[in-house]
């Protein structure tokens, strides 16, 4: 696998996100494999190891290639949202609502 950075034209930049974009059609485990590989590349190449929230878009095809429009069971793939929710507890999140103790002595 191979990874090239490019830059995107001024007009049609949505914040200051990084687009990464897997070509080709291949097994979502290959997929994965290639993401991982960007992973690598922001944190050896420019010392980037986090990411805020992530939206991934991902045409679903079958093993010919054919574009996937239902699941097996008749629902409609684009009507869908996977949503993984976070695994790890994060500390900002409960900061504000801690007490302290006074420093009055």
């Amino acid at each position: 696998m191979t990874h090239q950075y490019e830059r995107k034209a001024v007009i049609g930049r949505k914040f200051e996100s990084l687009h990464i974009v897997l070509e080709g059609n291949h097994t979502t485990k290959q997929k994965i494999a290639m993401l991982l590989e960007a992973k690598y590349s922001l944190e050896h190449d420019h010392n980037i190891h986090f990411a805020g929230m992530i939206n991934l878009y991902m045409p679903l095809v079958d093993q010919w290639g054919h574009p996937l429009t239902h699941f097996p069971n008749g629902e409609e793939i684009a009507g869908t949202r996977l949503k993984i929710r976070s695994p790890y507890h994060c500390a900002a999140d409960a900061y504000d609502r801690m007490t302290f103790p006074s420093s009055q002595s």
